[in-house]
């Protein structure tokens, strides 16, 4: 429902659905750490990935803390009869409160908060434990993600950036003298002409190149506004523009891929071998 697929939508945008929700869930297994809280940059395009990302965390999990009130419940969404009976003497280890176990759920009431704790700190100390229970059963404990949500870049042939289309994008790979050509070929809002240009002024809202400054290659917030208003006034021209945006991608670049080169060499120290 998530993404309208039919009957007839092709099996691999199926697969490719799954493999995105395993790419923001792997930081999470054993191997990397266990269960943590991840934050995951998106485009507003690819909310649905985190929404159904999200919901197969939760339903992979084999507890619900939830508070209830003035007391905390965890409940046994799929939890074997071993596994409650660790949850609930774990929980007794605790000392927040009594423990009752029912036949699906345990609740903890009368807290026993310390000095300065509140209720939905417990929660959380209780939720962590939960979690260190579940992976220590062979649970995966997955916590369910959070994103923030990104402004499009447009790209260089305007519309969006796209692999099929070289041209739309900068790699960090790139060389940096064909880099600077496509910043040269790239759409801005200038006007048609010359003259429209200085009698209208540009409109560097509706500009890849003054996105790339905006973005990418200018922190001097002065500056930035100093370039929109010359653009608008039809002071400054998209030549002029291009040209110093080329210098400074070809800049960043040499740099950026030197540093890569050098980090590749410091690899083997973190474990990593490619």
């Amino acid at each position: 429902a998530i993404y309208g697929f039919s009957g007839e939508t092709c099996i691999s945008h199926m697969e490719s659905v799954m493999a995105q929700s395993a790419d923001i869930l792997h930081p999470q297994l054993e191997e990397y750490g266990g269960p943590k809280p991840v934050v995951i940059p998106v485009g507003a395009d690819q909310d649905p990935h985190i929404k159904l990302t999200r919901d197969l965390a939760y339903r992979m999990r084999r507890f619900l803390v939830e508070r209830r009130g003035d007391y905390i419940s965890v409940r046994g969404k799929a939890a074997s009869q071993e596994l409650m009976q660790a949850a609930e003497s774990a929980l007794r280890g605790t000392g927040l409160g009594q423990v009752k176990r029912y036949e699906e759920h345990i609740d903890i009431t009368d807290l026993q908060l310390r000095e300065g704790q509140r209720i939905d700190e417990a929660q959380q100390e209780i939720e962590e434990l939960i979690i260190r229970l579940e992976t220590e059963h062979g649970e995966y404990g997955f916590i369910p993600p959070a994103s923030i949500y990104h402004r499009f870049m447009t790209g260089l042939t305007g519309g969006k950036m796209s692999s099929s289309k070289p041209e739309s994008y900068i790699a960090l790979t790139e060389d940096p003298k064909e880099a600077a050509g496509k910043i040269m070929r790239a759409i801005t809002g200038g006007r048609q002409s010359l003259a429209e240009q200085k009698k209208l002024g540009g409109e560097p809202d509706k500009c890849t190149i003054y996105e790339f400054l905006l973005f990418h290659l200018s922190e001097d917030d002065k500056e930035l506004l100093e370039l929109d208003a010359e653009c608008r006034s039809g002071r400054r021209m998209c030549g002029n523009c291009k040209k110093d945006v080329a210098e400074r991608i070809k800049r960043f670049l040499d740099e950026h891929q030197q540093a890569r080169e050098e980090a590749r060499e410091r690899l083997p120290e973190f474990g990593i071998r490619l």
